[in-house]
């Protein structure tokens, strides 16, 4: 497994026991998660929030719309073609899927410092929308894995539109509202 995956898969694990643990910690003190991260520190981390989640956004579109159907047409020119492209596609992974960590982990890190540009309750409901769409991962990576070893067919690839729709879609609320956030903190 290449290192690169290995730090993805880290920072998801990071991000979704920060997650839980914010989750259980504000479940039964009915407080908010204790503050790591105040002032300027904060607002940093907001601010690379924002970013990473609109570099998510507009990487999540582009495979949406652009990369994803490229599968379509090499599998229509042959096998040989169609691997070729998966197999080169797979290699360019770490510009997708490392900001795409470090976002959710930002978004995990943001319940344990203080509101500053963003409401608590707005804080809350991004890094959710975090968390479900890492969920859809599995069926993305799936999908992928099963036409790598398998080929193109059509199911695999609506279970990768499919679950990839749902992940750009979260993710795009996600930044819209962290935008709408900073920008009502701001006036």
């Amino acid at each position: 497994m290449p290192l690169y995956f290995i730090v993805f898969l880290a920072m998801l694990a990071a991000a979704m026991l920060l997650y839980a643990v914010a989750l259980v910690t504000t479940g039964i003190t009915r407080r908010p998660a204790p503050l790591i991260l105040k002032g300027r520190a904060a607002a940093l981390l907001q601010t690379l929030h924002l970013a990473l989640v609109w570099s998510c956004v507009g990487v999540g579109w582009l495979l949406y719309f652009n990369v994803y159907r490229i599968h379509i047409d090499m599998a229509a020119v042959g096998e040989t073609a169609f691997q070729a492209f998966t197999r080169a596609y797979t290699t360019r992974l770490p510009v997708v899927v490392l900001p795409f960590g470090a976002g959710a982990l930002a978004a995990a890190l943001a319940l344990w410092a203080s509101p500053g540009r963003s409401s608590r309750r707005a804080l809350w409901g991004i890094a959710t929308l975090w968390v479900l769409s890492v969920a859809t991962t599995p069926w993305a990576a799936g999908a992928q894995g099963d036409m790598q070893e398998q080929g193109f067919s059509d199911a695999a690839f609506q279970q990768l539109q499919m679950s990839h729709l749902a992940r750009t879609l979260c993710l795009s609320v996600a930044a819209v509202w962290a935008l709408i956030q900073g920008r009502s903190q701001q006036a």
